[in-house]
């Protein structure tokens, strides 16, 4: 399936249910093939919502959270010129 923001996801439940667009057109409108349409228009009628709520994150775990980052722009706006292996130390010192 085709990677589509939530946004356009959404757009393609109102093409269908609210302008009762085909299939088709609403795959050309979207950019995508009409059987991820399809799948959008599914996950919809099967969860009430356009994102699969059974799938699992992609990718590595991040590695700071949003606390870290928060630290590491106030250090940053403190020390402008600091070095990143200084930086990273003070991450881990806050932790």
């Amino acid at each position: 399936m085709v990677h589509l923001t939530r946004q356009l996801r959404e757009r393609i439940i109102v093409w269908r249910h609210e302008q009762n667009k085909t299939l088709r057109v609403i795959s050309e409108l979207a950019g995508c093939s009409i059987s991820t349409v399809f799948e959008v228009l599914r996950l919809y009628t099967e969860y009430g919502t356009v994102i699969n709520p059974n799938a699992r994150p992609r990718g590595r775990p991040r590695t700071l959270d949003m606390q870290d980052m928060n630290f590491v722009r106030s250090v940053i706006e403190g020390e402008p010129a600091i070095y990143l292996d200084e930086l990273r130390d003070r991450v881990y010192e806050d932790r």
